[in-house]
């Protein structure tokens, strides 16, 4: 007994896992950043991308999964989603994207179209062989690859501004880091635990087998429009206001951002609260 109690004590003290991921990693983030400017050793600069760009998305992915209430999906199987699925989806809507968006005709949109639909592809094969197929776990699931493409997205976006002006400016890139950390919960992750919703909860209906219902294709139309709409921010708030007062530019596509962020985590929310 004595020990049962000391060992629930311990983990008491210790607190949420995902907790431990942030700090640790934070502090790993900074320290090399920190080295990075003190000695301007480029050797650093992978480690700096890689920690700035992962710590918020694998930080995201353990408190999902804590709160995902005895998840039947397994470590390994999250794993392939986070790196696998995401590192695929991410090439292939890069080639995609240049073969096939158009240059002057609603690019957001057709960037979105491709993004949610390669995502949503490399969702679906994670998720071939379960046992069962809960509405969380598809949240948990798509969640998963959402952030591990947007991990690997921000880390090659933080890069190439580092070197926008032909050379290496760890001023661009902490600036950048920081900038995709504070969005990456409200982006990709969320609307691919859209789809994720939808088709778990279609397999669920049909004797726990991946199955078709209109409610996959509307939940990705959904994403694809919530994905536009934030990759259309910009362009909005500069049609809006004088281009010219940059500060007013930046808030009002702040606001847009936000907006579309609280529209995605609300539907998210409301799917995860169905009773299974």
């Amino acid at each position: 007994m004595s020990l049962s109690l000391s060992s629930r004590a311990l983990a008491v003290r210790r607190g949420p896992a995902w907790r431990t991921v942030f700090v640790v990693g934070l502090l790993l983030w900074v320290a090399t950043t920190l080295t990075l400017v003190a000695t301007d050793d480029d050797i650093l600069v992978p480690a700096s991308v890689l920690f700035g760009s992962f710590l918020v998305p694998v930080t995201c992915v353990f408190w999902v999964v804590e709160h995902g209430h005895h998840t039947t999906l397994t470590p390994a199987r999250l794993m392939v989603a986070f790196f696998v699925a995401g590192v695929l989806g991410l090439l292939a809507s890069a080639a995609l994207e240049i073969w096939l968006v158009p240059s002057r005709v609603l690019p957001n949109l057709w960037v979105g179209l491709i993004e949610e639909a390669v995502k949503g592809v490399g969702l679906l094969l994670v998720a071939r062989g379960l046992a069962r197929y809960r509405v969380r776990d598809g949240i948990i699931l798509g969640a998963t690859v959402g952030l591990g493409f947007g991990a690997f997205e921000a880390a090659g976006y933080s890069l190439s501004y580092s070197v926008q002006s032909g050379a290496f400016s760890a001023r661009d890139l902490v600036s950048e880091e920081l900038l995709r950390a504070v969005i990456a919960p409200f982006g990709h992750g969320v609307w691919t635990a859209l789809v994720g919703a939808a088709a778990f909860a279609t397999a669920a209906r049909h004797g726990n087998r991946p199955a078709w219902s209109w409610s996959i294709p509307f939940a990705y139309v959904v994403a694809v429009l919530l994905h536009a709409a934030w990759d259309a921010s910009s362009n909005a708030a500069s049609a809006l206001v004088d281009a010219d007062a940059v500060m007013l530019v930046g808030a009002l596509q702040w606001l847009f951002m936000f907006v579309v962020a609280a529209i995605g985590v609300w539907l998210v929310r409301r799917r995860w609260r169905v009773v299974e």
